[in-house]
């Protein structure tokens, strides 16, 4: 085993205030875009192969987990509450790196598998370290951005200071590499074993398969992206009246589009096996009727296995139907008052500076004050986006006085008011309505949608196991 394929950096980092210090690497390594979020709790083989199974409550955002400790998952606002302000801050926060070709050979495939490392190996470091493992506290986060290189961060530090000098020895990096490396030689029997297991249970699909696919990695921010992509196509065009229905009339000249969204549904790490073996056991028992019953029009046509498949399409399409039916059901006003809500700290305000006189300048500011308000932002929000607009446009006030001069009680807006608020604040209907666009795959839930394909796919898997079970045994009865 080359120890190049082991990449390790450690570092101390001194801070004002320690619990603010490790804050900003948690914010940082729990990012959507970088951190892989799922549970590393009650782990079994099958978890990524079939997206936790069908607990709905898996898959809800709410459930996402970036951290862990030696304990197992947490979440970073509780680990924050139990932290003491520190003034005299100091933590160690470092990564460990691996080409992803290695790291599947070598075993470390599921987050599970990153987690039973980091157990093994940050103890040792934290002892060669000089410190003592009763008062030290340790978090790690995988990421997976970097496809050819999956990295854990990891990041250690005293819960009483005691430790003066905070440089880390070179036999430390000499003993951790030595130490991960032995650990993954010794764990290679058993990963094979558990990949042959995989195996024995998942037919021909392995394990180290399934992270082998880079561009439609598990809740990946690209698929995520695509999906959004085809969703508002489809919910741009569909009627906002009639009858939606997978299998009405008038839904025939948007079959199409919604097709081609379920069938990249259907094409999921976690589902794409499941539908594939399901189709054969579709095509299996058409080639059943074919011998039973001869090629008829029907048998010659795969109507019955065409019929299957339709069934199943009509069950996921109707969920997105029935998604689109709930979102036009909202009030108008209340869309656009919970896209702000989510939303509002990503805008960037800014006004004109050809509004001279600082009575328009105060009345726009009133028109962003009540746009603050409408997106439930509390007064440290209010005043971080005062501070932001008031800097973009280079306007001259102190952000304490000018929202004591403006605040109201009367924050009441009708559509056409808020948009004339948001057009003087920078964003006119083209800008806010791209935003929009932009943002939309932020309020879907996509895991909900894959949840609900996986539900209805196993239901149809047993009723065709099922179907294809009393038809031998009819045969059978019949040879009797």
């Amino acid at each position: 085993m080359s120890s190049s394929n082991i990449v390790f950096k450690i570092e101390y980092k001194k801070v004002s205030n320690k619990k603010k210090g490790i804050k900003s690497w948690m914010n940082y390594v729990s990012k959507k875009e970088k951190a892989d979020s799922s549970s590393i709790d009650e782990y079994n083989l099958l978890k990524d192969y079939a997206l936790f199974t069908d607990k709905e409550t898996y898959l809800d955002e709410s459930y996402d987990t970036y951290l862990w400790s030696s304990k197992g998952d947490v979440l970073k606002n509780d680990e924050l509450n139990k932290l003491q302000d520190n003034n005299k801050g100091l933590f160690w926060r470092g990564f460990l790196s691996f080409p992803s070709e290695f790291a599947i050979e070598h075993g470390l495939i599921t987050k599970a598998d990153y987690y039973s490392l980091s157990n093994q190996v940050i103890p040792s470091l934290i002892q060669d370290m000089g410190l003592n493992l009763n008062n030290v506290s340790w978090y790690c986060a995988l990421h997976r951005d970097t496809s050819k290189h999956p990295h854990i961060h990891f990041c250690i530090f005293e819960n009483k200071v005691t430790k003066t000098n905070p440089t880390i020895s070179k036999i430390c990096f000499k003993n951790f590499k030595s130490n991960v490396a032995n650990y993954l030689v010794d764990y290679k029997k058993f990963y094979e074993l558990r990949d042959k297991s995989f195996s024995d249970i998942t037919g021909k699909v392995r394990l180290n398969e399934l992270n082998k696919i880079k561009n439609q990695r598990l809740f990946s921010d690209k698929y995520r992206k695509e999906l959004n992509k085809l969703l508002l196509h489809l919910y741009t065009e569909l009627p906002s009246k009639g009858r939606l229905q997978y299998n009405s009339k008038n839904m025939a000249i948007y079959r199409k589009d919604l097709d081609s969204i379920i069938e990249y549904i259907l094409s999921h790490d976690s589902i794409k096996y499941d539908y594939a073996n399901y189709l054969k056991l579709l095509d299996k028992h058409q080639k059943e009727l074919n011998s039973l019953y001869g090629m008829s029009s029907s048998n010659r046509e795969s109507k019955y296995y065409e019929e299957q498949r339709q069934r199943l399409y009509s069950k996921i399409g109707n969920e997105i139907l029935d998604n689109f039916k709930k979102y036009q059901a909202k009030d108008f006003m209340e869309r656009e008052k919970l896209f702000l809500r989510k939303n509002i700290m990503d805008f960037n305000f800014r006004s004109k500076k050809e509004y001279v006189k600082d009575e328009t300048k105060k009345d726009i500011a009133k028109g962003l004050y009540k746009i603050c308000i409408l997106a439930d932002l509390n007064d440290n929000q209010i005043k971080k986006v005062f501070k932001r607009w008031l800097r973009n446009s280079h306007y001259d006030f102190d952000v304490d006085l000018l929202l004591a001069s403006i605040s109201t009680l009367d924050t009441d807006m009708s559509i056409q008011e808020l948009y004339k608020n948001l057009r003087r604040v920078g964003y006119d209907s083209i800008r806010h309505n791209k935003l929009k666009e932009k943002n939309f795959y932020k309020e879907l839930n996509y895991k909900r949608f894959i949840n609900k394909a996986i539900n209805h796919l196993y239901y149809e898997m047993e009723r065709e196991e099922k179907e294809i079970i009393e038809q031998m045994e009819y045969e059978l009865e019949v040879k009797k």
